[in-house]
Protein backbone atom coordinates (compact mmCIF):
# COMPACT_ATOMS: atom_id res chain seq x y z
CA UNK A 1 0.00 0.00 0.00
CA UNK A 2 1.22 3.54 -0.78
CA UNK A 3 2.87 5.43 2.12
CA UNK A 4 -0.05 7.88 2.18
CA UNK A 5 -3.06 6.22 0.56
CA UNK A 6 -5.36 9.04 1.68
CA UNK A 7 -3.50 11.82 -0.13
CA UNK A 8 -5.93 11.97 -3.07
CA UNK A 9 -8.96 12.20 -0.77
CA UNK A 10 -7.17 14.87 1.27
CA UNK A 11 -7.16 16.91 -1.94
CA UNK A 12 -10.83 16.14 -2.59
CA UNK A 13 -11.77 17.22 0.94
CA UNK A 14 -9.68 20.39 0.65
CA UNK A 15 -11.24 21.36 -2.70
CA UNK A 16 -14.78 20.78 -1.45
CA UNK A 17 -14.07 22.79 1.71
CA UNK A 18 -12.62 25.63 -0.36
CA UNK A 19 -15.73 25.69 -2.55
CA UNK A 20 -18.02 25.90 0.47
CA UNK A 21 -15.91 28.63 2.06
CA UNK A 22 -15.84 30.63 -1.17
CA UNK A 23 -19.63 30.60 -1.48
CA UNK A 24 -19.98 31.83 2.10
CA UNK A 25 -17.33 34.52 1.60
CA UNK A 26 -19.32 35.95 -1.30
CA UNK A 27 -22.18 36.66 1.10
CA UNK A 28 -19.87 37.95 3.83
CA UNK A 29 -18.21 40.34 1.42
CA UNK A 30 -21.55 41.84 0.38
CA UNK A 31 -22.67 42.20 4.00
CA UNK A 32 -19.47 44.08 4.88
CA UNK A 33 -20.30 46.78 2.35
CA UNK A 34 -23.93 47.34 3.33
CA UNK A 35 -24.86 50.53 5.23
CA UNK A 36 -25.58 49.96 8.89
CA UNK A 37 -22.99 47.18 9.21
CA UNK A 38 -25.43 44.22 9.43
CA UNK A 39 -22.56 41.88 10.30
CA UNK A 40 -21.81 44.02 13.35
CA UNK A 41 -25.51 44.12 14.24
CA UNK A 42 -25.65 40.33 14.10
CA UNK A 43 -22.86 40.21 16.69
CA UNK A 44 -24.81 42.62 18.92
CA UNK A 45 -27.87 40.35 18.74
CA UNK A 46 -25.78 37.28 19.50
CA UNK A 47 -24.05 38.95 22.47
CA UNK A 48 -27.07 40.89 23.70
CA UNK A 49 -25.18 44.19 23.55
CA UNK A 50 -26.78 47.55 22.60
CA UNK A 51 -27.11 47.89 18.79
CA UNK A 52 -25.34 51.27 18.73
CA UNK A 53 -22.40 50.16 20.88
CA UNK A 54 -18.94 49.31 19.69
CA UNK A 55 -17.32 45.89 19.83
CA UNK A 56 -13.62 45.22 20.42
CA UNK A 57 -11.55 43.27 17.95
CA UNK A 58 -8.70 41.67 19.88
CA UNK A 59 -5.60 40.39 18.13
CA UNK A 60 -3.61 38.42 20.68
CA UNK A 61 0.02 37.39 20.58
CA UNK A 62 0.53 33.66 20.62
CA UNK A 63 0.85 32.06 24.06
CA UNK A 64 0.62 35.40 25.89
CA UNK A 65 -1.96 37.75 27.39
CA UNK A 66 -0.66 40.64 25.29
CA UNK A 67 -2.31 41.94 22.17
CA UNK A 68 -3.95 44.78 20.30
CA UNK A 69 -7.54 46.01 20.54
CA UNK A 70 -9.37 47.71 17.67
CA UNK A 71 -12.79 49.24 17.14
CA UNK A 72 -15.20 47.13 15.11
CA UNK A 73 -17.28 50.18 14.21
CA UNK A 74 -14.27 52.01 12.85
CA UNK A 75 -13.16 48.96 10.89
CA UNK A 76 -16.56 48.68 9.15
CA UNK A 77 -16.62 52.46 8.56
CA UNK A 78 -13.25 52.27 6.81
CA UNK A 79 -14.30 49.30 4.65
CA UNK A 80 -17.47 51.03 3.50
CA UNK A 81 -15.49 54.10 2.39
CA UNK A 82 -13.28 52.05 0.08
CA UNK A 83 -14.21 51.71 -3.62
CA UNK A 84 -16.76 48.91 -3.76
CA UNK A 85 -15.45 47.04 -6.81
CA UNK A 86 -11.87 47.21 -5.57
CA UNK A 87 -12.92 45.88 -2.18
CA UNK A 88 -14.88 43.03 -3.72
CA UNK A 89 -12.01 41.94 -5.95
CA UNK A 90 -9.38 42.16 -3.23
CA UNK A 91 -11.52 40.34 -0.67
CA UNK A 92 -12.32 37.49 -3.06
CA UNK A 93 -8.78 37.38 -4.46
CA UNK A 94 -7.54 36.37 -1.00
CA UNK A 95 -9.44 33.08 -0.72
CA UNK A 96 -8.79 32.25 -4.39
CA UNK A 97 -5.04 32.69 -3.93
CA UNK A 98 -5.13 30.75 -0.66
CA UNK A 99 -6.98 27.96 -2.45
CA UNK A 100 -4.45 28.00 -5.29
CA UNK A 101 -1.62 27.57 -2.78
CA UNK A 102 -3.43 24.86 -0.82
CA UNK A 103 -4.30 22.70 -3.83
CA UNK A 104 -0.95 23.26 -5.52
CA UNK A 105 0.99 22.32 -2.40
CA UNK A 106 -1.11 19.20 -1.82
CA UNK A 107 -0.51 18.07 -5.41
CA UNK A 108 3.22 18.76 -5.10
CA UNK A 109 3.49 17.01 -1.73
CA UNK A 110 1.69 14.00 -3.19
CA UNK A 111 3.92 13.94 -6.30
CA UNK A 112 0.79 14.32 -8.41
CA UNK A 113 1.97 17.08 -10.77
CA UNK A 114 1.99 15.25 -14.11
CA UNK A 115 3.56 16.70 -17.30
CA UNK A 116 0.91 14.88 -19.34
CA UNK A 117 -2.01 16.24 -17.29
CA UNK A 118 -2.98 19.84 -18.21
CA UNK A 119 -5.05 20.29 -15.03
CA UNK A 120 -2.17 19.55 -12.66
CA UNK A 121 0.09 21.75 -14.79
CA UNK A 122 -2.43 24.57 -14.43
CA UNK A 123 -2.57 23.94 -10.67
CA UNK A 124 1.23 24.23 -10.48
CA UNK A 125 1.26 27.57 -12.31
CA UNK A 126 -1.76 28.89 -10.38
CA UNK A 127 0.03 28.05 -7.15
CA UNK A 128 3.15 29.87 -8.38
CA UNK A 129 1.06 32.90 -9.33
CA UNK A 130 -0.33 33.01 -5.79
CA UNK A 131 3.21 32.85 -4.43
CA UNK A 132 4.25 35.75 -6.70
CA UNK A 133 1.71 38.32 -5.57
CA UNK A 134 -1.23 37.29 -7.76
CA UNK A 135 0.77 37.42 -10.99
CA UNK A 136 1.52 34.62 -13.43
CA UNK A 137 5.21 33.83 -13.13
CA UNK A 138 6.82 31.43 -15.60
CA UNK A 139 10.43 30.32 -15.58
CA UNK A 140 12.31 30.20 -18.89
CA UNK A 141 10.44 28.19 -21.55
CA UNK A 142 7.43 27.74 -19.26
CA UNK A 143 4.68 26.71 -19.60
CA UNK A 144 6.67 23.75 -20.89
CA UNK A 145 3.60 21.49 -21.05
CA UNK A 146 -0.10 22.16 -21.81
CA UNK A 147 -1.66 23.84 -18.79
CA UNK A 148 -5.38 24.48 -18.72
CA UNK A 149 -8.73 23.92 -17.08
CA UNK A 150 -12.02 23.63 -18.92
CA UNK A 151 -12.21 27.45 -18.95
CA UNK A 152 -8.67 28.85 -18.80
CA UNK A 153 -5.70 27.97 -21.03
CA UNK A 154 -2.29 29.34 -20.07
CA UNK A 155 0.54 30.37 -22.37
CA UNK A 156 3.64 32.53 -22.18
CA UNK A 157 1.65 35.71 -22.96
CA UNK A 158 0.17 35.57 -19.44
CA UNK A 159 3.57 36.36 -17.88
CA UNK A 160 3.24 39.04 -15.14
CA UNK A 161 -0.50 39.47 -15.71
CA UNK A 162 -2.84 39.34 -12.74
CA UNK A 163 -4.05 35.81 -12.04
CA UNK A 164 -7.33 36.53 -10.24
CA UNK A 165 -10.17 38.40 -11.96
CA UNK A 166 -8.07 39.17 -15.04
CA UNK A 167 -7.72 35.42 -15.73
CA UNK A 168 -9.42 33.39 -13.00
CA UNK A 169 -12.67 34.89 -11.75
CA UNK A 170 -15.09 33.42 -9.20
CA UNK A 171 -16.70 31.15 -11.83
CA UNK A 172 -13.38 29.88 -13.16
CA UNK A 173 -12.07 29.33 -9.62
CA UNK A 174 -15.11 27.35 -8.48
CA UNK A 175 -15.15 25.13 -11.59
CA UNK A 176 -11.38 24.63 -11.26
CA UNK A 177 -11.96 23.19 -7.79
CA UNK A 178 -14.67 20.95 -9.25
CA UNK A 179 -12.15 19.62 -11.76
CA UNK A 180 -9.66 18.98 -8.96
CA UNK A 181 -12.31 16.99 -7.05
CA UNK A 182 -12.94 14.81 -10.11
CA UNK A 183 -9.22 14.35 -10.81
CA UNK A 184 -8.19 13.41 -7.28
CA UNK A 185 -11.34 11.42 -6.53
CA UNK A 186 -10.96 9.40 -9.70
CA UNK A 187 -7.34 8.62 -8.83
CA UNK A 188 -8.34 7.38 -5.37
CA UNK A 189 -11.14 5.18 -6.67
CA UNK A 190 -9.08 3.87 -9.58
CA UNK A 191 -6.32 2.74 -7.22
CA UNK A 192 -8.83 0.92 -5.02
CA UNK A 193 -10.51 -0.73 -7.99
CA UNK A 194 -7.18 -1.70 -9.57
CA UNK A 195 -6.06 -3.46 -6.38
CA UNK A 196 -9.39 -5.28 -6.12
CA UNK A 197 -9.16 -6.34 -9.76
CA UNK A 198 -5.58 -7.53 -9.35
CA UNK A 199 -6.56 -9.63 -6.29
CA UNK A 200 -9.82 -10.97 -7.73
CA UNK A 201 -8.79 -14.62 -8.15
CA UNK A 202 -11.13 -17.16 -6.48
CA UNK A 203 -13.28 -14.48 -4.83
CA UNK A 204 -17.05 -14.28 -4.98
CA UNK A 205 -18.94 -10.96 -5.37
CA UNK A 206 -19.41 -10.54 -1.60
CA UNK A 207 -15.69 -11.00 -0.98
CA UNK A 208 -14.86 -8.58 -3.77
CA UNK A 209 -17.33 -6.08 -2.31
CA UNK A 210 -15.77 -6.36 1.16
CA UNK A 211 -12.30 -6.01 -0.31
CA UNK A 212 -13.30 -2.85 -2.13
CA UNK A 213 -14.77 -1.43 1.07
CA UNK A 214 -11.43 -1.98 2.80
CA UNK A 215 -9.55 -0.27 -0.02
CA UNK A 216 -11.99 2.65 0.03
CA UNK A 217 -11.67 2.96 3.80
CA UNK A 218 -7.86 2.95 3.57
CA UNK A 219 -8.12 5.92 1.20
CA UNK A 220 -10.52 7.92 3.33
CA UNK A 221 -13.51 7.36 1.02
CA UNK A 222 -16.80 7.23 2.92
CA UNK A 223 -17.87 3.89 1.52
CA UNK A 224 -20.98 3.68 3.76
CA UNK A 225 -22.68 6.39 1.71
CA UNK A 226 -25.55 4.77 -0.29
CA UNK A 227 -24.33 6.16 -3.61
CA UNK A 228 -20.82 4.84 -2.94
CA UNK A 229 -22.25 1.45 -2.00
CA UNK A 230 -24.07 1.37 -5.33
CA UNK A 231 -20.80 2.05 -7.14
CA UNK A 232 -18.96 -0.60 -5.11
CA UNK A 233 -21.64 -3.14 -6.00
CA UNK A 234 -21.25 -2.27 -9.69
CA UNK A 235 -17.45 -2.44 -9.56
CA UNK A 236 -17.58 -5.77 -7.69
CA UNK A 237 -19.94 -7.23 -10.29
CA UNK A 238 -17.74 -6.07 -13.15
CA UNK A 239 -14.58 -7.42 -11.52
CA UNK A 240 -16.27 -10.76 -10.80
CA UNK A 241 -17.03 -11.01 -14.53
CA UNK A 242 -13.38 -10.35 -15.40
CA UNK A 243 -13.85 -6.69 -16.37
CA UNK A 244 -11.64 -3.93 -15.03
CA UNK A 245 -14.36 -1.27 -14.66
CA UNK A 246 -14.02 2.32 -15.78
CA UNK A 247 -14.28 4.79 -12.91
CA UNK A 248 -16.46 7.88 -13.01
CA UNK A 249 -16.38 10.53 -10.27
CA UNK A 250 -18.62 13.59 -10.01
CA UNK A 251 -17.99 16.65 -7.82
CA UNK A 252 -20.09 17.47 -4.81
CA UNK A 253 -23.29 19.12 -5.96
CA UNK A 254 -24.49 22.52 -4.78
CA UNK A 255 -28.06 23.65 -5.49
CA UNK A 256 -28.29 26.04 -8.42
CA UNK A 257 -31.03 28.64 -8.42
CA UNK A 258 -33.10 29.44 -11.46
CA UNK A 259 -31.66 32.71 -12.78
CA UNK A 260 -35.19 33.98 -13.53
CA UNK A 261 -36.13 33.96 -9.84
Amino acid sequence: MAPNPKREMDIVDAANSLKTLFLAQNLTMTAMLLPGSPVLQAYHEMLGSPPDSDLPIDLMKRDTDEGLRFSAKQAFDYVQKLPSLKVQKNILAGPMLSGALTIGNLLIDGSLIDPTDPLTQFAKHFRNAAAHGDKWHFDAKEPRYPAHTANVKLDRSFQNRRATFETVGPYEYFTYLDEIVVFAGRMAVEKAVTIAYRNRANKNPAELHAGLEREFEARGIKYSDPSIQTNIAFYSSQIFNGINPKVRVTPKEYPLLDSEH
